[in-house]
């Protein structure tokens, strides 16, 4: 990440300020935000934080690091942050507020001019999905992480740089990791991840930047993994436990149906054969009685020709 991508960032936020009591909208108007509004008119805090969003777009779209989608994911956290500021969030999703408000900007669909081929700015968001669906109070702090590191940036860039100023951004940086790694939401086999790696990738780029321009930064803290959340160990634990149960009670019913399965397996078998031999019985009674009429018979004849 370079210098140029927090200073778009602090440079759109300036543009997005709270409105004085009692005025209409929370957003104060601002003329650089009607060029992406309809009408050229921002006339709706939906409109202006629409429109800072697609200006922040723009913006990224003249820095190096727009070849890299990580700045799509800069651009979701910042818009994140702004609708948790801004909007009922129990109500407003991310997805949701893109959908009605963004998507609707015929500003949205314009081709990116450099670095991205024949892609729209659209198309350069919707290639992280997986953000857009994340919840808004979660990844808002992901934003908070990112404003320590550009803080980090600023104090990096400056002609005379100030060791001790950023050791204090860099442990804040970490103890914000911290925060982020005690959250059950946030674990290695969750979206989150995605963008926990990309700023843990710019921490370390930019520490070891620190360290380079700057004898005394040598002893910046290091970041640890993302462990497994206890939730997702407890979970994965009752689930292994119920698969046991389920397989215990499978087996237990499993022995229990056997004997009554052979049962009736046996029962038609008996019932087939004890039926073919009582016929064959009665058939050997039918020879046997024909048989002692045809005697009868003859003898009768043998008598009468006496």
């Amino acid at each position: 990440m370079s210098n140029e991508v927090c200073m778009y960032i602090n440079k759109v936020d300036k543009l997005i300020k709270s409105n004085a009591a009692g005025t209409e909208g929370k957003i104060e108007n601002h003329s650089r935000l009607n060029a992406n509004c309809p009408n050229k008119n921002c006339d709706t805090d939906a409109h202006k934080l629409s429109s800072a969003f697609i200006l922040l777009l723009k913006y990224f779209e003249v820095a190096d690091d727009l070849k890299d989608d990580k700045c799509a994911e800069y651009a979701i956290l910042w818009l994140s942050y702004k609708i948790q500021q801004y909007w009922n969030i129990e109500t407003t999703t991310l997805k949701n507020f893109i959908t009605e408000h963004i998507e609707t900007n015929t500003n949205y669909n314009e081709k990116i001019k450099q670095g991205k081929g024949n892609k729209n700015y659209k198309e350069f968001i919707d290639i992280k999905q997986s953000l857009i669906n994340m919840d808004v109070k979660i990844i808002s702090k992901f934003h908070e992480a990112l404003q320590i590191l550009c803080n980090m940036y600023n104090e990096d860039n400056a002609k005379n740089i100030d060791c001790a100023k950023c050791s204090s951004k860099a442990s804040e940086f970490v103890e914000k990791y911290k925060d982020l790694n005690d959250d059950s939401n946030v674990t290695k086999d969750s979206p989150y991840y995605q963008v926990w790696c990309t700023l843990s990738t710019d921490y370390d780029n930019l520490k070891n930047e620190c360290i380079k321009n700057c004898k005394e930064c040598t002893e910046l803290p290091t970041l640890p993994e993302i462990k497994e959340s206890k939730k997702y160990v407890q979970d994965y634990a009752e689930l292994s436990a119920q698969g046991s149960e389920a397989t215990s009670s499978s087996s237990s019913i499993a022995s229990k149906l056997v004997p009554v399965l052979s049962i009736f397996v046996a029962i038609p078998i008996f019932l087939g054969f004890a039926y073919k031999h009582s016929l064959f019985g009665f058939d050997k009674r039918l020879n046997r009685q024909y048989l002692r009429e045809k005697v009868k018979k003859i003898k009768k004849k043998m008598n009468i020709n006496i």
